[in-house]
């Protein structure tokens, strides 16, 4: 049993430990509730989305970077591998190699360039987000058979349209799990938002995906 000597050395041993903690509590909450909170703006899809020079990571994109730049979600659809090629022309180099899996939500995106010169978009860093916002979704680009190279080709991870002009892309979308087969990896939700840009402001775009 503690004697009443040792107990107040103790309790002189734990209170300054105590008020650190509650100190940096104190600090965190503090700087929490002062930090600059970003803006979140939400857009319907079929809604023309101004990004008034709001950007993913790079703040000015060729020049001009986004501020004369819109873009509206139009439609999107959940596809096999092999479907989404076809969808768009392309015939699959080896039918049936990636499976029959719904895996890929095709996202149709349409893109205005309303200002005096050329801008760009950085398409690769718009992610998709899935409606628990549990899990996000990227463009396929990176994998050995990528889709979005063999549809958008010569195309990189800048979209740069000319003044007064527009332009309708279709991102592939696949999981983001890392060291999974992202084409065997069934597209399980048909809710999502779409972030469009980060800073200074951050746009979602709700879309509803339906299943070919």
């Amino acid at each position: 049993m503690m004697s009443p000597f040792h107990f107040r050395i103790a309790k002189r041993l734990i209170m300054p430990i105590v008020i650190a903690g509650l100190l940096i509590g104190i600090r965190i909450w503090w700087v929490n509730h002062h930090l600059p909170q970003i803006p979140v703006e939400s857009y319907k899809e079929k809604t023309w989305v101004p990004l008034e020079g709001a950007f993913e990571e790079v703040a000015n994109e060729n020049g001009e970077g986004t501020k004369h730049y819109s873009l509206m979600v139009e439609s999107a659809v959940v596809r096999t591998y092999d479907d989404y090629l076809k969808a768009h022309g392309v015939t699959p180099a080896h039918r049936g190699a990636h499976g029959t899996t719904p895996c890929v939500v095709d996202v149709a995106i349409r893109v205005r360039n309303d200002g005096p010169g050329q801008g760009g978009l950085s398409i690769f860093s718009m992610v998709l987000v899935s409606e628990q916002q549990n899990q996000y979704f990227v463009p396929d680009v990176f994998e050995k058979d990528s889709l979005w190279p063999q549809v958008q080709k010569g195309a990189n991870s800048t979209i740069s349209i000319k003044p007064g002009t527009e332009f309708v892309m279709h991102i592939p979308y696949v999981t983001n799990d890392v060291g999974s087969d992202v084409y065997a990896t069934p597209m399980k939700d048909c809710q999502f938002y779409l972030l469009a840009s980060r800073m200074p402001t951050r746009k979602l775009i709700n879309v509803s995906a339906t299943v070919d």
